[in-house]
């Protein structure tokens, strides 16, 4: 019962954070920067975000693994779906022809949708299963270079954000902000969600007796 929560907990996590890139992307303020070279190739191609976001993902999936020196953890390619179809569910239903003209309006979405994905991401980093690619790899460059958390994020979305950009993706003030405050938003809710692992511990205790 305790794994079925967890689990449950862990769908929540990666839906929510779908809902708050969705936000940030409708708000017109700038799409963050690793979804900026998303949204950039779909805006040349008829694939949608949320695909090209599953291919980039699988793509990232081979890369950590050769990073790594592991197997490739075809597990991951739970969240990876979960997130694209999610992601376009919301783009392309739940949101569209979703204008925010006024200006109070953009901030405010943008800022429900920065919140949501920093919570969303931090509520199902916290639970043992599979990670999505781009989330695993900041983990990893954590482990490597000894640096923060949001230090790496910072500075890996820093060099997605020129990519979007020279892909012609809509890169603003929006952007920059979610490379400064994603990391550290992430960084407090995945202190907050700390008594997700007493309930992990626990699964793991049972299963062992």
């Amino acid at each position: 019962m305790k794994y079925l929560l967890l689990f449950i907990i862990y769908l929540i996590g990666i839906v929510v954070s779908s809902l708050g890139l969705a936000l940030i992307i409708k708000s017109g303020l700038g799409v963050g920067p690793g979804d900026s070279v998303a949204v950039g190739i779909a805006m040349h191609s008829p694939i949608t975000v949320g695909n090209v976001l599953i291919i980039s993902f699988v793509i990232l999936l081979l890369i950590n693994a050769w990073i790594e020196k592991k197997r490739p953890v075809f597990e991951s390619l739970l969240p990876i779906i979960i997130r694209g179809w999610t992601l376009d569910l919301f783009l392309y239903t739940t949101f569209e022809g979703a204008d925010f003209e006024v200006w109070w309006s953009k901030w405010l979405v943008f800022t429900i949708g920065l919140l949501a994905m920093g919570i969303g991401i931090a509520v199902y980093l916290r639970t043992p299963f599979p990670r999505i690619p781009l989330d695993h790899f900041m983990m990893i460059m954590n482990k490597k270079t000894k640096q923060s958390k949001s230090s790496v994020r910072i500075f890996s979305e820093s060099f997605l954000a020129l990519i979007g950009y020279l892909l012609g993706a809509p890169v603003g003030i929006g952007t920059l902000l979610v490379a400064l405050l994603l990391g550290p938003i992430i960084n407090i809710f995945y202190v907050l969600c700390r008594p997700l692992i007493k309930l992990w511990g626990l699964h793991q205790k049972q299963t062992l007796m």
